[in-house]
């Protein structure tokens, strides 16, 4: 009786090892492949931003200010950042940003002004990205928000990349920030494909405790 009370603890302790090692290894594989899936998108949008911002002249620009959503340098802008944001479906939105001395970044051309006026940034208007380094950061290099964040427009995951001052002949110096816009829901369905991990974790550890469950009977019978 002795003997198979200690087998029988003995097989609850390996299965409880079993899981604790297979849930470890499970959770270790599925966070690495989603980090990884993320730092990809991330990098894409980035790489996306960059080209963008290389097409958009500083002269392009320049002069625009409030109430000149109608003006016809305005809608040239805006044709033509919905020109190259055609060219990839994931990206919803494209913008202009300036970043302001006062460390506030206002918007200069938002792309969706011809196709929904009342639900686009006004010229002018300050931006509630929280963001806010990423945009700072953007005056030097391409960068992107580390997580979704919300606004009053939706929930987005965004890239941002610098605009010289002038694409030829060029000073180094950043005149605007090109800002590109990812929604919440299509970033989060590209960065969590880790289902099969989760299903083979879990398929491992059932078969896992069915085998040991199994040798458990199996030794308790012969013993009795």
């Amino acid at each position: 009786m002795t003997e198979t009370c200690s087998a029988m603890t003995k097989l609850w302790v390996s299965a409880l090892l079993i899981v604790v090692v297979i849930s470890g290894l499970t959770v270790f594989a599925y966070t690495s492949s989603n980090n990884a899936l993320k730092e990809s998108v991330r990098d894409g949008m980035k790489s996306t931003a960059a080209v963008m911002a290389t097409q958009i002249d500083a002269s392009d620009i320049a002069g625009i200010n409030p109430g000149d959503e109608n003006s016809p340098r305005y809608i040239a802008v805006v044709k033509k950042l919905n020109a190259m944001r055609s060219l990839d479906d994931s990206i919803i939105n494209a913008y202009i940003l300036k970043v302001n001395p006062d460390q506030t970044a206002t918007f200069l051309v938002d792309d969706l002004m011809l196709d929904d006026p009342a639900g686009s940034a006004r010229i002018g208007e300050v931006s509630t990205s929280p963001d806010k380094m990423e945009i700072f950061s953007a005056l030097s290099v391409p960068t992107a928000s580390k997580e979704p964040y919300t606004t009053k427009y939706g929930s987005f995951m965004s890239a941002y990349a610098p605009i010289d001052d002038a694409t030829e002949n060029s000073t180094g110096n950043t005149y605007a920030v090109l800002a590109i816009d990812m929604s919440a829901r299509d970033y989060n369905a590209a960065t969590s494909k880790g289902g099969l991990i989760l299903v083979t974790g879990i398929l491992s550890m059932l078969i896992a405790l069915g085998t040991l469950l199994a040798f458990g009977l199996k030794s308790k019978s012969e013993n009795e």
